[in-house]
């Protein structure tokens, strides 16, 4: 079934936004999307299933009727590890090779998990066993994973990793910090290296990477030793990771973890970011453009917003724009907002794709675009969780 809903939180022309879904709602939790080269559009979710199981599922969008395709399960678990923030992706990589993630405990402990990696070698009809990217062997965390793939049909895999917790038991010496770790596998699974990118680093914000024309780049939430909580990133050059480089200094000072990560996009040698920040008690959502493969940024671009809570995404349009999505919060109900925004500082009018909640359970919407539409999936919060999915067609946001 196909609704057409029309809604915009601005004066001017109404905007068209399509919710679909196939018949009856799908239920579950934590979903997000993913395009591949070839514009296949895949979404993954969770479901919890028989008490305290739960699976990965995909399914793939039929573009022409707006549905999605008979589900596949990756994996099945009891002791998953699924949380409203550190939730499960999917990335494309080589020639028809997919790799998945969800979280797996390792202990009793509230926080002690592993990143479990299956990999596809037909294009995510079957899957190959499980894979753990890190070797530590910690009853620790491990999360908040983003992947891409990368030159020679490599996957680049990176994480937050808390081994150091458990390294400090033994070694007082060893600071008690989240680090930033990455590893490199090939499509059978093998390794061919794993690395620390950066020694200490907020503890539960989500990371991103994507690649750029000189290599990937990865965006994180770092933290400074005063308390500094912005956002950093680090990029592969001539094989080497390059040192952590503020993306801006928003110097945003918090005693604890805000739990709102960066979001990244390429095009050719561009590079978009979106972030949150709280700088002087004041919410706000920036996007900042890179023309040289992220090796500068320029100042950053407010989107239009009211009180926003962050859980932002990006995606680029073209070479010279790209759309930022995110919670907001107006007239005491929580949004999910659009709003595609030039290079040069030029903005559409902002749409408003659903009503929200400010609970956990709403997850982050995510983001993909095709043939000028963008595809965003979020979860809605209730008795039951389902997953929602919608069209917005870019072309009716025109720049003011």
């Amino acid at each position: 079934m196909v609704a057409i809903i029309f809604m915009s939180c601005e004066k001017g022309p109404e905007q068209m936004v399509i919710q679909f879904e196939n018949p009856g709602s799908i239920v579950g939790s934590e979903p997000n999307l993913h395009i591949t080269d070839d514009g296949t559009i895949y979404l993954s979710w969770i479901k919890a299933i028989k008490g305290k199981n739960s699976q990965l599922l995909i399914s793939t969008l039929n573009h022409s009727n707006l549905t999605w395709t008979k589900t596949i399960t990756i994996a099945e678990g009891a002791d998953w590890f699924v949380n409203w923030a550190d939730f499960p992706s999917i990335a494309s990589f080589g020639k028809g090779n997919i790799a998945a993630h969800y979280l797996d405990k390792s202990a009793d402990d509230t926080y002690a998990y592993d990143v479990k990696l299956k990999l596809s070698n037909d294009q995510g009809k079957t899957w190959n066993k499980v894979i753990i990217p890190h070797k530590d062997k910690t009853h620790t965390e491990h999360g908040f994973v983003s992947k891409v793939g990368i030159d020679n049909g490599n996957l680049l895999s990176v994480w937050l990793d808390g081994r150091k917790y458990a390294y400090s038991e033994k070694d007082s010496t060893i600071a008690k910090e989240m680090t930033l770790r990455g590893a490199i596998l090939n499509e059978q699974g093998s390794f061919v290296n794993e690395f620390e990118l950066d020694g200490r680093v907020c503890d539960c914000c989500q990371t991103d990477t994507a690649m750029t024309q000189n290599g990937p780049i990865v965006v994180y939430r770092d933290r400074s030793d005063k308390e500094v909580r912005d956002i950093s990133y680090v990029r592969l050059v001539n094989n080497e990771w390059t040192e952590p480089k503020p993306i801006y200094n928003d110097n945003w000072s918090i005693f604890g973890c805000p739990v709102n990560g960066p979001a990244i996009s390429t095009l050719k040698n561009n590079v978009a970011v979106s972030w949150f920040s709280n700088a002087n008690d004041t919410p706000e959502i920036k996007i900042t453009f890179s023309d040289d493969n992220g090796e500068t940024f320029k100042k950053p671009i407010k989107v239009t917003q009211n009180n926003p809570s962050g859980r932002v995404d990006v995606a680029f349009v073209d070479d010279n724009s790209a759309l930022v999505s995110w919670l907001d919060n107006i007239d005491n109900k929580a949004v999910i907002q659009l709003q595609r925004i030039l290079k040069t500082g030029g903005k559409s009018s902002v749409i408003t794709v659903s009503e929200s909640s400010e609970s956990r359970s709403s997850g982050f919407p995510r983001m993909v675009i095709k043939d000028n539409d963008a595809f965003l999936t979020w979860t809605n919060s209730g008795d039951t969780l389902t997953i929602k999915t919608a069209k917005i067609k870019i072309s009716t946001m025109s720049i003011l």
